[in-house]
């Protein structure tokens, strides 16, 4: 006799997760200026950091820091030199930050900065340790550091592909352990219009057509790497490693083709993919993993018929345990942006931050107070 026991769960997990919801709890709301939080990170389940840039009417940009100590119960502003492209923390102290003209460290939690080594073009970094990390970025760029990004030195294995530097960006990067994955591509006429290391996830017009990707796989920390190259229509931006040596890749599609995005299940380095999330409906731009190996995705509701609309349409946050049954959850119906990104410390602890100047936590739905009368 067969058991129970997977129907079961399947019908308690939702009702488990219907009693958390998605508030806003920090919302840059000034009718004459926009927010652009452009990246998140949470290390624990108390500290994060946000960094981004607020934009005036009069086209000033003026770029900023977000910090919490306390699980986003108080947040701080404070204002920054250089624009934000991307974070990445460590642990709640150790942590880097890519800007328009470099790399930027910090041993504080993000409380304060310190430039590096002048790299520019770099989209992402990613370290291993405090001293072992990769910076990855255009034109054709991978440089690796052993002293916590004070020296930098070219990765060789990046000119493997063919073709000529000013075509390529390396944009996506990920690790597990050991392993690791750098996806790079070739630059488009049509991507050229746009400033890679500003926006590492360009505007997306035009015909979807299949282009040349590359990946770069290392399984000994980066000593040596091998290059595969593929066709493939749209563009990977996000790739996560499950616990089981798989991995999450997030792929955004152009205004033409049939969907947004699609999330697909693959084994770095083979043919094989399966999707494992894709709706019309459903613009998803950004994926996390939390350490339990339960998946969230952050998405935005297109607005009108059309994929990309440079609207803000509604926020959609879904979870999964499995990979295959996704569950909607409970958004505040003010949440709307163009572009989300996730910050999931663990499963209980979540942050989601929006271009439209809001980030919202995943918190308990207090039950209502029984009327004393």
């Amino acid at each position: 006799m067969r058991s129970a026991l997977p129907a079961v769960l399947a019908l308690i997990l939702p009702l488990a997760h219907a009693q958390e919801h998605w508030k806003i709890q920090f919302f840059y709301d000034k009718p004459d200026a926009v927010f652009d939080i452009r990246d998140l990170a949470c290390p624990t389940a108390q500290r994060c950091v946000g960094a981004g840039a607020i934009a005036d009417q009069k086209g000033h940009v003026k770029s900023q820091i977000l910090t919490t100590s306390d699980a986003g119960q108080h947040w701080t502003m404070q204002d920054f030199s250089e624009e934000p492209v991307s974070l990445f923390f460590l642990n709640e102290n150790s942590g880097w930050m890519v800007t328009d003209h470099g790399i930027w460290a910090s041993d504080e939690g993000g409380r304060s900065w310190k430039k590096l080594d002048g790299l520019k073009g770099i989209v992402q970094v990613y370290f291993l340790d405090p001293t072992h990390g990769f910076a990855i970025g255009y034109p054709k760029a991978i440089y690796e550091t052993t002293d916590g990004g004070k020296k930098w030195l070219k990765v060789p294995a990046a000119q493997l592909p063919t073709g000529k530097a000013e075509d390529i960006v390396y944009d996506c990067i990920a690790f597990h352990g050991q392993q690791g994955a750098i996806y790079g591509r070739v630059i488009t006429e049509r991507s050229r219009r746009y400033r890679l290391w500003l926006t590492p996830n360009p505007e997306r017009v035009g015909k979807q057509t299949a282009s040349e990707l590359f990946l770069l796989e290392t399984y000994d920390g980066g000593k040596n790497w091998k290059l595969s190259t593929n066709a493939i229509v749209g563009q990977i931006t996000e790739l996560r490693f499950t616990n089981d040596d798989g991995a999450l890749a997030l792929v955004e599609y152009h205004d033409m083709y049939a969907l947004p995005s699609a999330v697909l299940e693959v084994k770095p380095g083979s043919q094989r993919a399966q999707t494992v999330f894709g709706e019309r409906d459903r613009a998803v731009t950004d994926i996390a993993l939390a350490p339990d190996g339960e998946a969230f995705i952050a998405a935005v509701e297109p607005p009108g018929n059309t994929n990309q609309v440079p609207i803000p349409g509604k926020l959609k946050v879904l979870r999964s345990t499995n990979l295959r049954v996704w569950e909607e959850t409970d958004v505040d119906y003010r949440a709307s942006a163009q572009r989300a990104t996730l910050a999931v410390p663990d499963a209980r602890h979540a942050w989601v931050a929006t271009d439209t100047g809001m980030i919202l936590a995943l918190e308990p739905r207090v039950a209502p107070q029984a009327s004393s009368r």
